[in-house]
């Protein structure tokens, strides 16, 4: 009884530990954004912005390899693999997910970005308008 509790505590622990860092780069890489929006080479940052989650998008895809091992089952595989190289390479396509879930993070953390500017220029405007007299 005692393992089914540290094991829980510890997917606990491990849960807050992700969250903490996702509110993190949901706050840190807008917050730089939007300050680097009042200087002049505001230009650069945007495109380093773009070209470094796309960076991201595509590392986590390919790292992944297309997320072509996701619900895989050994009856899916090929009779000619032996039953622990089926068992190898299903528990490799889950390693490798939890391994590139930080890239997530990163990911989202772009997104929300991108989702804070998009809002700022057209939705924000928009809703003005609304209010406008």
């Amino acid at each position: 009884m005692k393992q089914k509790n540290a094991c829980s505590l510890r997917d606990k622990r491990s849960f807050f530990v992700l969250l903490g860092w996702l509110i993190a780069s949901c706050i840190i890489l807008p917050a730089f954004y939007r300050v680097m929006s009042h200087y002049a080479h505001f230009e650069i940052v945007m495109i380093a912005y773009m070209v470094l989650c796309t960076a991201f998008v595509f590392g986590y895809v390919i790292y992944n390899r297309g997320f072509s091992r996701k619900g895989l089952t050994p009856d899916m595989l090929p009779d000619s693999m032996s039953e622990e190289e089926k068992t190898a390479f299903i528990e490799d396509g889950k390693q490798r997910l939890r391994r590139s879930r930080w890239m997530l993070i990163v990911i989202l953390g772009f997104v929300v970005t991108f989702a804070l500017d998009l809002a700022e220029l057209f939705v924000l405007p928009m809703v003005k308008g609304w209010f406008a007299g």
